[in-house]
């Protein structure tokens, strides 16, 4: 298979992912037990009040046909407005100002995997069968088990609580502290915002206040990026050209790093871009737990009604959830093409 042919056949099964997610979660989301109606009728409205109120919101419609409509509209960047009561925004700007924060949690736990899992991964290869690969394999196993909110609360109890040295939650460590001290937007993103402003302050606080969510989410990714570089380490470690290294006296740190572990790097890298996506998903917990707003976790927790700052419990805001659902799964294609494609720039073997 050539380049041209590999390269087309991964954008097409993107969109075939894509398409395929919004398709289930359009469905599964209308199983719920929940009329949206009811939010703007109210609990007391009668039959015929929460009629009107489902043709103004178009739930009067079959549900093929408003599957139909929704992807049409999706075409046009329409994702619709929210139904929640309090907000009845549209959903892409609820998504637009919630995703910077979102993606740079989820960017520094994937490189805080990086940096510590692959080292961690070599020593455990390089060690194979000692002590210290014993141990290392118990603390890759331990991050992998352990539920990431369950990690957060410990940590909020262990740093916080007893500790005292780290914020409980909120960006800045104070829920108000956004709004008490505005960030000129430039990104979104209040970490990055507040660094190209030249705001060290607000940089300093919110960055102090983002280190307990980073090793809550960071945990479970460092447990599988060790794994992985110890796998693909110990086969690259056998091979003859790493013998003929040794034998002609290449120092072994060169020999581990400049040689094994860039010839075990594909399969990493795939992990690395799996684990990105994949945190945000996580960040639905860890946002929540830490109260961390805006984001796609306290996002989609407030529209499907179980989030700690919900005003909706037992609705579901089917436009948000689709929204953020639509996002996350393009976004964790994207990152499966952007692998795929420096899998193939790593080892040319694949298209020949």
């Amino acid at each position: 298979m050539n380049l041209g042919a590999y390269v087309i056949r991964r954008a097409l099964l993107v969109a075939v992912v894509v398409l395929g997610t919004i398709t289930v979660t359009f469905f599964l989301s209308h199983l719920v037990p929940s009329n949206p109606a009811i939010l703007f009728a109210g609990q007391q409205a009668t039959p015929q009040q929460l009629a009107i109120w489902n043709q103004r919101l178009g739930l009067d419609k079959p549900l093929y046909m408003q599957f139909l409509i929704y992807v049409k509209n999706i075409f046009t960047g329409n994702f619709g407005n929210s139904f929640q009561e309090f907000a009845q925004a549209p959903v892409i700007s609820l998504i637009e100002s919630s995703l910077p924060n979102t993606l740079t949690l989820a960017a520094i736990s994937t490189a805080v995997a990086a940096l510590v899992g692959i080292p961690l991964g070599v020593e455990a290869a390089k060690r194979r069968g000692s002590r210290l690969d014993s141990l290392l394999r118990i603390f890759s196993v331990s991050f992998v088990a352990i539920p990431q909110f369950w990690l957060a609360l410990l940590m909020q109890l262990a740093f916080n609580v007893d500790l005292h040295v780290l914020p409980l939650s909120s960006y800045g460590g104070a829920l108000l502290y956004t709004q008490l001290h505005p960030i000129r937007t430039i990104t979104g993103s209040f970490l990055v915002d507040s660094l190209l402003t030249g705001n060290l302050s607000a940089f300093t606080k919110i960055a102090w206040s983002m280190i307990l969510p980073v090793m809550a989410l960071s945990a479970y990714p460092i447990g599988v990026v060790m794994r992985q570089t110890r796998s693909a380490m110990l086969g690259v470690l056998s091979e003859n050209y790493i013998r003929t290294a040794r034998a002609y006296g290449v120092p072994e740190r060169e020999v581990n790093y400049r040689y094994a572990l860039r010839n075990a790097l594909p399969p990493i890298i795939v992990i690395l871009a799996l684990i990105f996506a994949g945190s945000i998903i996580g960040v639905v917990f860890v946002e929540d737990v830490f109260v961390l707003q805006p984001g796609l976790g306290q996002l989609i927790a407030q529209s499907t009604g179980t989030g700690i700052t919900s005003t909706a419990i037992g609705t579901v805001d089917y436009p948000v959830v689709l929204g953020v659902t639509i996002v996350v799964s393009m976004m964790y294609a994207l990152s499966n093409f952007v692998a795929d494609m420096l899998h193939i720039y790593l080892d040319r073997r694949l298209v020949r």
